[in-house]
């Protein structure tokens, strides 16, 4: 089952651009915020349109792709919820002319880097929703301690070095908090691997 991230309070037309700056000079955190605050409220006027939940969730998620990517032209004179809407929609026109986002002909055949940025990004999403469920898991294991030494190594892709001088602690010590925390996490987390992929590929 889909299970939707909880909406937060729109962004005013200043917030947005400072937001999408954030996204362009590299911070990774900032597009999960954007995805979190918009992503329920696309899904859903997707989910209208096209009347199958499965579809709606591909499109959803290509949504947010070529939001992704088109950040770079975003200049603030409409709400990047509007914006966000517009790409929706294009894709949902898109999706009917053709019945199906599978079914391309080769006017709209797409260069192999596109796919790849795409599955990039997509798998960023992926593990931002599991990093997720990784710190409501901890919550219930771990000391704050240890939740933060997770957190500046998964989600803030700190290095053992610099969370062991942020902490106070040894690299031995850090090392085996982290070991203890995925270990804690097996059970409650099946998708762990996504979390610990992503981190070695942005490392």
């Amino acid at each position: 089952m889909l299970k939707m991230p909880m909406p937060q309070k729109p962004q005013n037309p200043r917030q947005d651009v400072e937001l999408v700056e954030r996204v362009l000079s590299g911070d990774q955190e900032a597009f999960s915020e954007i995805y979190d605050a918009y992503f329920r409220r696309v899904y859903a006027f997707i989910l209208k349109r096209v009347r199958n939940s499965a579809e709606a969730e591909d499109l959803a998620q290509e949504t947010f792709v070529q939001l992704y990517r088109s950040l770079s032209s975003y200049e603030g004179r409409s709400s990047l919820l509007t914006w966000t809407f517009g790409i929706a929609h294009n894709i949902t026109s898109r999706y009917f002319r053709h019945c199906s986002r599978w079914m391309v002909g080769p006017n709209q055949a797409r260069p192999l880097e596109e796919y790849e940025v795409e599955s990039t990004l997509e798998r960023r999403i992926d593990a931002t929703r599991v990093l997720e469920r990784c710190g409501q898991v901890l919550a219930r294991s771990r000391r704050p301690a240890h939740q933060q030494i997770f957190h500046l190594r998964y989600a803030k892709n700190h290095s053992i070095r610099s969370i062991a001088e942020k902490v106070g602690k040894s690299n031995d010590a850090v090392k085996v908090s982290l070991r203890r925390s995925r270990t804690a996490l097996v059970a409650g987390v099946p998708e762990l691997d996504v979390v610990l992929e992503n981190t070695a590929q942005s490392a």
